[in-house]
């Protein structure tokens, strides 16, 4: 696992020079509080591939197979 950079690093934003518009999507989802709780309640046990379809259109995915 790789040491979590400081924010405050010079070299901090030296990990975002090689994102595509994907990798920031990915970042921004995964910081934002809504998406991570309809992402755990959409993937809790017991739920159906099609609450998966949902949620997924919901946020604008898509999951390559």
């Amino acid at each position: 696992m790789q040491p979590t950079l400081d924010w405050r690093s010079q070299d901090y934003l030296k990990i975002f020079e090689l994102y595509d518009r994907a990798d920031f999507a990915q970042e921004f989802l995964r910081r934002n509080p809504r998406y991570r709780a309809a992402y755990h309640a959409a993937i809790a046990p017991g739920r159906s591939r099609s609450t998966m379809r949902r949620f997924a259109r919901h946020w604008g995915l898509v999951f390559r197979l």
